[in-house]
């Protein structure tokens, strides 16, 4: 069974909606045992947002999510086109560590070169990910234009 770690940017209204209907997607679908949320996963100590001890804590609880991961989930709707450099990392982190990608992108806009290459399973509907088999992803790169 798959544990999901979901990459996503949530630093506004319309990043934090998408991120709540995609995980709601993901705690539908039946392939998914766990889910890590960096926005839902960390910095259960209540450490003071930005403040050194944070900034270590949470990286590290990303890092561990993403070591106890076996399939990454990303949105990548960007803003213009800036890629969330956190979302970015994620990825090229899971890439190195050969971990299935599966990237999911509602809006109609170029992708990065390096982010289009590294993705196992090019998504663009929502209701997708809710049948999606996150075990056994399936191979569909990106085919669209880049940057």
């Amino acid at each position: 069974m798959a544990e999901v770690y979901l990459a996503a940017p949530f630093f506004d209204p319309a990043q934090i909606e998408r991120l709540d209907q995609v995980l709601a997607a993901l705690h539908a679908n039946e392939s998914v045992t766990a889910i890590f949320s960096p926005r839902d996963d960390t910095n259960k100590a209540g450490l003071t947002p930005n403040s050194p001890g944070w900034q270590r804590q949470v990286f590290g609880e990303d890092i561990q999510g993403l070591h106890r991961s076996t399939v990454l989930v990303a949105i990548l709707d960007y803003v213009g086109e800036n890629p969330d450099p956190g979302t970015a990392f994620e990825i090229g982190y899971a890439y190195a560590h050969h971990m299935p990608i599966v990237a999911l992108q509602l809006g109609e806009m170029k992708m990065n070169l390096m982010l289009a290459g590294s993705i196992t399973c090019f998504v663009n509907d929502l209701a997708e990910l809710k049948s999606l088999d996150l075990d056994h992803v399936l191979v569909r790169p990106y085919v669209g234009p880049v940057f």
